[in-house]
């Protein structure tokens, strides 16, 4: 109920000391890629591949001569380091009212790094899954760049994709937008070396509206078996940014309340990412995959932890520094306030584009 002002202006109002993100969701896939980044080295990132077998053996008998000619069959791909910035403006009066146990219910520059933060992570995560022509080809390479047939680009890593096929990914169109259990087992057959863990996804990102189809799939079909507890539903992952790479949904997590909260995959995870576009599901292998994090000395390494915020993010949120770096804050010489600024540099790449694919235009069963 509303009290009138004989009570409101006598009565002081109690602020919550935490700011509840109502503006974002998950973001599985940039904070794996964060937590799991490496370091950059030198002026691009080469590595070279195999493009074709020797031609020069066969079989012989006796004293036959064999071919001792020279192949040519090595091909190098090539990434640049690319950058994302996010400011972060403190009023100096603002900081001065704020200041103090007395008047302080929430730390205002606590408030403002953690907004920075969670904007940066959003616009580095609809980069990661761009393919690097937005903001005028400045964007990071994302996966509709490197999960490519030729179709959409027709190059990768400085290497032409109808010369170099390596450099494709498979690209599956949902027929008729329908997802079935073969399109899914297809998709992962395609990237994979039968008997090969290393030379196979090892997970799959997908929307919510796509891993709800999953498990309508895998319920008509049987094909797992739902143990039922008193366990509320706890979301559509048992993967997060903080999980080992490679690591898979345990069986005995597989566990149905009118539905399931993980689901495998031939026995990878698939995992519900907001960020992830409509009607997708990628299948990666994470062995050829990573962001490499270019250190610049003169800025600082920071934590994606949240210091004030609950939400999606403070979830994913770690203690551990990620790829974010940050410029210390500045005073302008002709204004009131001080100004620092977020860094993620680098680039996202992909070692083996081929041992990658994607359904795309999925909307039904």
């Amino acid at each position: 109920m509303a009290f009138s002002e004989r009570v409101t202006s006598v009565t002081y109002d109690k602020i919550i000391p935490k700011v509840v993100d109502g503006v974002n969701n998950s973001n599985i896939f940039t904070a794996r890629t964060a937590a799991m980044a490496k370091r950059w080295h030198g002026a691009s990132i080469k590595q070279p591949i195999r493009i074709a077998n020797s031609t020069s053996g066969g079989s012989f008998s006796g004293m036959d001569t064999f071919n001792v000619s020279q192949t040519d069959n090595t091909r190098s791909m090539t990434w640049y380091p690319k950058s994302y910035a996010q400011s972060v403006v403190v009023s100096g009066i603002e900081r001065a009212v704020n200041s103090g146990s007395d008047a302080q219910a929430i730390r205002l520059l606590g408030n403002l790094m953690d907004e920075a933060k969670t904007s940066m992570a959003e616009g580095v995560g609809t980069a990661l899954y761009g393919d690097g022509t937005g903001n005028s080809g400045k964007d990071f390479d994302g996966l509709k760049l490197i999960v490519d047939d030729g179709t959409g680009s027709a190059s990768y890593a400085g290497l032409t994709r109808a010369t170099y096929p390596a450099t494709k990914g498979n690209v599956i169109a949902a027929t008729g937008g329908a997802l079935s259990l073969d399109l899914i087992t297809g998709a992962f057959d395609v990237a994979s070396a039968a008997g090969s863990g290393q030379e196979s996804p090892n997970i799959i990102y997908t929307t919510k509206a796509a891993w709800s189809l999953v498990e309508k799939l895998m319920i008509a079909a049987s094909a797992i078996q739902a143990q039922y507890t008193a366990t509320a539903i706890q979301g559509y992952n048992r993967v997060s940014g903080k999980t080992p790479t490679g690591t898979s949904v345990s069986a005995s997590e597989i566990k149905g309340v009118i539905g399931f909260n993980a689901i495998n995959v031939r026995g990878i995870p698939c995992v519900a990412d907001d960020k992830c576009p409509s009607g997708h599901m990628y299948f990666l292998n994470e062995h050829y995959l990573e962001f490499d994090s270019l250190q610049d000395p003169e800025l600082r390494q920071v934590k994606s932890s949240l210091e004030v915020t609950d939400g999606a993010y403070s979830d994913n949120s770690s203690q551990v520094p990620s790829f974010i770096q940050m410029r210390e804050f500045l005073k302008p010489t002709n204004q009131y306030g001080e100004i620092g600024a977020l860094f993620v540099l680098g680039n996202l790449i992909c070692r083996q584009p081929r041992r990658n694919s994607v359904i795309t235009g999925i909307t039904k069963v």
